[in-house]
């Protein structure tokens, strides 16, 4: 990976680049940064789940978030950073150009941004979960604001400025907007029903409330204009396609799949009446090799009903993706299709210096799926050398890998533009 040497450089190098490149680079600290709403399932939750009572989909104990801050369980599925946080550090990264120019920059700015983490302690993580916000109480009102970037006071400008030599402990420092996302959640309320999950309705009904706290602050107008420059990244879709696998429902698959595309229709049509018009959307991945699929069939093979059903949706998604594009004019999108770089992974590990594709990084038995990451797993050494952390989750090199091919990549994981492009519309 391109960032991958970095971390041999002395802390002594790692501050002169620092220095050099804040003076290069004014865009860290003069960007304008637009916010980023997530919506969507475990791939992108940051820890909403931890505030759901009922919920039994959590990962607030180790071995989860071993690679994080302080090592700190966090409520992300991944040993450190998850997708969320790399789509939040690229969408802060990239600026208002495109082009070879416009990408070299971005690598300036990622440069900084990563190495100021290994100096000083900080880095831009995912906009904080809703429910974190939510549960401030009275001075809900304030949290969100500041979550938004709305008259508050910490007036963010990106991470360079807010390092000191001084910082003692590892932190994070949350992206502008909010994530709704939590783990467990599918296209269709049902899905999220069985992990009890904050299911899409719910999820957006927490959109338009803040939408309705903007507006309470802003006016209508203002309002609908900082949505209008947000960027929407929606991940769902993959617990509906695991559960009809793993629970075998009796259900043919392409009503199945009509089901699913109209509740995606009718989360992008709210979405953009409330006027969302940039949606990065991830497509449902490669799921029938994953550890969890493997362990519950006989032979340990993939899970071709998995894997057969979320390229059949996929081809779906980017119909509707497209259609609703021709209907309006203003709306844009990149569809992140994950279903093939991680299938390239999969059947070309060593491309991507990955040694296990079949096993999970932390678990117990057989591929270490028989039970979730818990403080009793077994956790294997070198995190980098896996494809998958836990039974179904992508470890943390893999997510940041993922990030990098969308935000950049060619048109096999992409389209039809890139997520940098997106970002810069």
């Amino acid at each position: 990976m391109f960032l991958g040497f970095i971390m041999k450089i002395s802390p002594i190098n790692t501050l002169v680049f620092i220095f050099f490149v804040v003076i290069l680079s004014p865009s860290l600290s003069d960007a304008d940064t637009t916010a980023v709403f997530i919506i969507g399932d475990s791939l992108y939750d940051v820890g909403t789940n931890t505030y759901l009572l009922k919920s039994i989909a959590k990962a607030n104990f180790p071995w989860y978030g071993i690679d994080f801050f302080n090592s700190t369980p966090n409520g992300r599925f991944c040993n450190g950073q998850n997708l969320a946080d790399f789509t939040s550090t690229f969408f802060f990264s990239i600026k208002m150009h495109n082009g070879q120019a416009g990408r070299a920059r971005i690598y300036v700015n990622l440069f900084a941004i990563i190495l100021a983490k290994i100096a000083f302690g900080e880095s831009v993580t995912s906009p904080p979960p809703f429910q974190a916000i939510h549960r401030g109480g009275i001075n809900f009102q304030e949290r969100l604001m500041e979550a938004l970037d709305i008259n508050s006071t910490r007036h963010w400008e990106g991470p360079i400025k807010k390092f000191t030599l001084a910082s003692t402990k590892a932190k994070e420092n949350p992206g502008k907007g909010v994530n709704f996302a939590s783990s467990g959640c599918g296209i269709i309320d049902a899905t999220s029903a069985i992990d009890q999950a904050v299911s899409i309705t719910q999820q957006l009904k927490e959109v338009k409330f803040v939408y309705g706290n903007l507006s309470s602050q802003l006016g209508a107008d203002k309002a609908k204009e900082y949505f209008e420059k947000a960027t929407f990244v929606i991940c769902i879709g993959n617990n509906d396609v695991n559960f009809f696998a793993l629970f075998r429902y009796k259900l043919e698959p392409d009503p199945y799949i009509d089901k699913l595309i109209q509740s995606y229709n009718n989360t992008l049509t709210t979405l953009y009446k409330l006027g969302a018009r940039k949606f990065g959307i991830f497509g449902v991945p490669y799921v029938g090799c994953s550890p969890l699929m493997r362990v519950t069939i006989k032979g340990g093979n993939c899970s071709k009903t998995a894997n057969d059903l979320a390229q059949q949706f996929n081809i779906k998604l980017e119909g509707l993706l497209v259609r609703m594009q021709e209907n309006s004019e203003d709306m844009h999108f990149s569809y992140a299709n994950s279903y093939n770089l991680l299938y390239d992974i999969y059947m070309n590990p060593a491309t991507y210096k990955i040694k296990y594709v079949n096993t999970a990084c932390c678990g117990l038995g057989r591929f270490r799926a028989m039970s979730n990451c818990n403080p009793i797993a077994r956790l294997c050494k070198d995190r980098k050398e896996y494809l998958f952390w836990d039974v179904s989750h992508p470890s943390q090199y893999i997510a940041q890998l993922m990030m990098e091919k969308f935000a950049f990549g060619e048109a096999r994981y992409v389209g039809p533009i890139t997520w940098s492009e997106l970002v810069n519309i």
